[in-house]
């Protein structure tokens, strides 16, 4: 089957936007960039923050899962038509491998990683993954709505926890001080060691209850999984981006989205302005596909595409590079610049650092089929090597 040339440069894309996420956990902590006060940010630093959790934040990783859930369908639908045997089995191996990959990286890499969602959510889909596209449609609509009802729950949940000041900066210094100045192993087991606080600031969204957590991140999962499989056997990356209510709808509701999901910057309740900026991110998301799918199908021979679409076709090997450069600039056993006041110049590097990923991709891929984890990803699925 030929590959999806407008998915594969999304994907290549969407790593931009998961790159620079990651900075502000890179540089500031997986909790810690919730206590940003706490930094002592420059006014243009903050506001380089506040333009990363308005415009990036929370908008591109739906991006990655929906193209994860599009690829497996046609991974699945390829192996159909090649009249390959056992396709289910092939890819829970496929699922299996990038579970592996996905707790390696969290172990030995980085706390951040998100394959470990993606290859669970892989192994529950693909029991389903042969039903029809309406199956998809209201699995997805009935998700989307769970979603929104498990949110909304908590914008009526008026209990707060007392903020104190003092612990806040107590911990900040403590996670500054690991991450600037401990070894390998002291910061490998920071989450353990350094507790929050206030990490029920951060379940506020979701209760307190463990099982209601993990429902509230499946279902987000499923959704985007369940998007991704629809778009695909709907064929939408192949209709007219011009199509109102397919498309340009969502792309006019851009700019809405992007001012709900500024709202954190007004509203005193921290749950309700972290539900909303889940919820518009979500919808946020849709849009860029939308309008990069617009663009796409405008200008689809310019060479930034085709650079873009070289780096999506190795994202799985570029996803773990990040995260490999991430811990080296701001980690202590590489440049130590954790915790500091330079956001603005660590926004310019991770840009600078993107752009030379596409072209060494680009460069790549005029020699060599497949990335090193995709080729290894490939023998493991398959059980062959392929030249």
């Amino acid at each position: 089957m030929k590959r999806i040339r407008v998915a594969d440069s999304l994907r290549g894309f969407s790593l931009l936007g998961i790159f620079l996420a990651n900075l502000l956990i890179f540089q500031y902590g997986l909790t810690g960039k919730s206590y940003i006060e706490h930094y002592h940010l420059s006014t243009f630093n903050l506001g380089i923050f506040h333009f990363i959790k308005i415009f990036i934040e929370g908008s591109f990783m739906p991006i990655f899962a929906l193209l994860f859930g599009f690829s497996l369908d046609k991974l699945y639908q390829s192996m159909k038509n090649k009249n390959i045997k056992r396709p289910r089995i092939k890819l829970v191996r496929r699922a299996l491998f990038i579970l592996t990959i996905g707790i390696l990286h969290a172990a030995f890499i980085w706390e951040g990683d998100i394959l470990n969602g993606y290859a669970i959510s892989m192994l529950l889909i693909i029991p389903f993954i042969s039903l029809n596209k309406s199956f998809y449609k209201w699995v997805t609509i009935i998700a989307v709505l769970l979603l929104v009802a498990l949110l909304s729950s908590t914008f009526f949940d008026k209990s707060e926890t007392p903020k104190n000041t003092h612990k806040q900066e107590n911990y900040i210094e403590k996670l500054k001080d690991t991450y600037q100045n401990g070894s390998y192993s002291e910061i490998n087991n920071a989450s353990e060691e350094l507790k929050d606080p206030f990490f029920k600031q951060l379940k506020g969204m979701f209760g307190e209850s463990i099982a209601f957590i993990v429902l509230t991140l499946f279902i987000m999962e499923a959704t985007f999984f369940g998007i991704g499989i629809y778009l695909s056997k709907t064929k939408w990356f192949e209709k007219d981006a011009k199509d109102f209510w397919s498309s340009k709808l969502f792309i006019y509701l851009i700019p809405i989205s992007l001012i709900l999901k500024s709202l954190y910057l007004w509203i005193e309740d921290k749950g309700l302005a972290e539900n909303l900026a889940y919820m518009f991110g979500f919808l946020l998301a849709v849009g860029y596909v939308a309008l990069f799918k617009y663009l796409y199908q405008k200008y689809d021979n310019h060479l930034i595409f085709r650079g873009l679409e070289s780096l999506g076709k190795m994202s799985l090997t570029f996803y773990i590079l990040q995260s490999v450069m991430g811990v080296f600039i701001f980690y202590s056993f590489g440049l130590g610049y954790f915790g500091k006041d330079t956001l603005s110049i660590s926004f310019i590097t991770f840009i600078i650092l993107y752009l030379v990923q596409v072209i060494i991709a680009f460069w790549y891929q005029k020699y060599l089929r497949y990335g090193p984890l995709e080729y290894v990803l490939r023998v493991f699925t398959y059980l062959k090597f392929k030249p």
